[in-house]
């Protein structure tokens, strides 16, 4: 099932929380919504469900125009951060509770008590259905509500930050969980997070906001690969940021010319490059020159913090164990996967 969104804007008082917001979410995609705190993803998410009206713009399902509907005639299954289960229901009872208070078309008692079972099988919950909510762990209680939703048989399912109440280990697990999920059941899914790692590594495709706008939209692999725009190559994934001037095709840091592509940009500007896109050089080489701060194990690599005369804080890397350098050991970073925005479209992202 498809969804199209067109022109939606909404406002909070004097606060604009959407701009002009329009996506597609194709049949049995797993989208992430993803962006910091007040980028308006979840604002977003509740005009899709109909808890929100939009001030402007239309939502289409399927072709149809349901931005007047109701939440009940949508047939959108909405799963929150905090669960919401009832807490004196059992787990069963609380699967079924959508079907059960059914005024239009309500199963018999029988059918609703089977349809709680499948889905809890389905959740790999099934011989937990007579616990109460409280007897569960918080990636359980998750699940639950997740066969809640899905318990009215609905044409799209939302996720609210689903995992944000759980610690990372249990993060982990459901997210792979999640993905195999979806694929099972085959729904159209949207996913809102602020966790770049959980969208890259869920969602079909990633849309990244802020401020209310969207900034990219693409494939986990164009997101982080092929950022459009300052914004979202420092919010998706780790970035260093190292100021410098681009003249005649050349960036200069501190009058040291780099061996970076400018693009045809003049100016002041960012170089942004990944911690693992570097590689160390004598220090005749272009590149920074930079003092070792620091060396920790992090996994199969070391991260180096090192510091650059001018920079208020440390460039990271991340190198391979074989031939890392020693703290206080003077080294030139030469990035290898740069990319350079001009100072403006950085401000602009940040506004």
């Amino acid at each position: 099932m498809s969804l199209k969104l067109a022109n939606i804007a909404k406002r909070f008082g004097a606060f604009t929380a959407l701009h002009d917001i329009s996506l597609r979410a194709r049949p049995g995609e797993f989208l992430a919504l993803l962006g910091p705190s007040g980028s308006g993803k979840t604002t977003l998410l509740r005009i899709i469900a109909g808890l929100e009206a939009p001030e402007r713009g239309t939502v289409y399902y399927e072709g149809e125009d349901i931005t007047h509907l109701s939440v009940a005639e949508r047939r959108i299954g909405f799963v929150f951060q905090q669960y919401a289960l009832f807490k004196h229901m059992t787990v069963a009872e609380n699967v079924a509770f959508g079907l059960s208070v059914r005024r239009r078309e309500r199963p018999a008692r029988r059918a609703i008590k089977r349809r709680a079972q499948e889905l809890l099988d389905l959740v790999q919950l099934g011989g937990l259905g007579k616990r109460l909510p409280a007897q569960l762990s918080g990636g359980q209680q998750q699940r639950v509500a997740l066969a809640r939703a899905l318990a009215v048989d609905p044409q799209l399912l939302l996720l609210d930050e689903p995992f944000g109440a759980l610690d990372a280990k249990v993060r982990k697990e459901l997210r792979h969980w999640l993905r195999e999920f979806h694929d099972q059941v085959g729904l159209t899914s949207i996913f809102v997070t602020h966790d770049q790692e959980e969208a890259l590594e869920v969602a079909d495709r990633v849309v990244v906001m802020s401020n209310g706008a969207i900034e990219q939209v693409g494939t986990p692999s164009e997101v982080y690969d092929n950022p459009v725009n300052a914004f979202v190559f420092d919010f998706v994934g780790e970035s260093n940021c190292v100021p410098v001037i681009a003249a005649d095709g050349h960036a200069v840091f501190r009058g040291r010319i780099l061996d970076v592509e400018t693009a045809g940009l003049r100016g002041a500007g960012a170089l942004y490059f990944r911690p693992h896109d570097v590689r160390l050089g004598a220090a005749a080489e272009l590149g920074l020159p930079a003092t070792v701060a620091a060396v920790r194990r992090r996994e199969g690599r070391i991260r180096v913090e090192a510091g650059i005369v001018g920079l208020p804080g440390p460039i990271e890397l991340d190198l391979l164990p074989d031939g890392a350098p020693s703290p206080g050991e003077a080294i030139t970073i030469m990035p290898t996967n740069a990319r350079l925005f001009p100072v403006a479209t950085i401000h602009e992202a940040a506004a």
